[in-house]
């Protein structure tokens, strides 16, 4: 950075006139001490010797030392008197924003937004709500991974997936997530007597089946398609399984009565 030059001023003409204006008009704007403070530092800068700037602002020469000494450290804000709770000098900092946080209520998470006690509760009876809610805040960088997939209950490395899936193809991709499983799984009852039926089938002409073999079977029999998980999910939830090795026992038992009563 280059030198200032030296500003020379004794060839400049003085007004006491317009001084006394002038300097009156600043202290209403600024108050008296600042346009002290202002006129200090500006006789300093200009080459005045201390001395001769504490006698001509008729202050104490320790008072001018300091002055000169504060705006050097602190810059503007020292030219202001320091008893002002804000700077009207100095642009205002704005402060750091509260930090978005996230805690456990019963059967809500409660996401306390750090203003003004102002906070979204959110019930884990509705966990795609949650879910969407949470990553869409994650996407924008409002709160953290480990604690959405804290709150979510899933692996980081997961929740980084459905956040992604979320930002690329939005909520839907969620949604249908679900709704594809739950069709999956949806099956008239016309169409489970088929397969109880086969199922019974299978237990006592061979003592063993399986969803895929059941699944193939009624497409055979009767044109039904049933993936083969559906079969599955559906044979566990009637508790079919516990009766595979009772029912031919059950059948068997049956048969040899009958024969029994019919011999005699």
């Amino acid at each position: 950075m280059k030198n200032i030059p030296l500003i020379h001023c004794q060839n400049l003409n003085f007004s006491a006139r317009l001084s006394e204006n002038r300097i009156e008009q600043a202290q209403k704007a600024f108050g008296p001490p600042v346009v002290q403070r202002i006129l200090c530092f500006a006789l300093y800068l200009l080459g005045v010797n201390r001395k001769a700037v504490a006698q001509l602002l008729n202050i104490p020469l320790e008072t001018a030392k300091s002055i000169i000494k504060a705006v050097n450290r602190d810059g503007l804000g020292a030219l202001e008197d320091r008893r002002r709770r804000f700077s009207t000098f100095l642009p205002k900092v704005q402060p750091e924003p509260a930090s978005i946080t996230l805690k456990e209520e019963k059967d809500h998470v409660v996401v306390d937004l750090g203003v003004g006690g102002r906070s979204l509760k959110l019930t884990r009876r509705d966990p795609l709500q949650l879910k969407i809610i949470l990553l869409s805040m994650l996407n924008n960088g409002l709160l953290l991974k480990r604690d959405v997939a804290e709150a979510i209950k899933l692996t980081p490395s997961h929740t980084t997936t459905l956040a992604r899936r979320l930002r690329e193809k939005g909520a839907r991709a969620l949604v249908d997530r679900r709704q594809g499983q739950k069709q999956e799984y949806r099956v008239p009852a016309p169409i489970k007597a088929e397969l109880v039926q086969q199922f019974a089938v299978d237990i006592i002409t061979s003592g063993k089946t399986s969803g895929s073999k059941i699944s193939t079977e009624l497409k055979e029999r009767c044109n039904i398609s049933v993936p083969a998980r559906t079969v599955r999910h559906h044979l566990a939830q009637m508790g079919l399984g516990r009766i595979k090795q009772s029912l031919p026992q059950l059948v068997a038992g049956v048969k040899k009565t009958s024969s029994n009563y019919s011999s005699k």
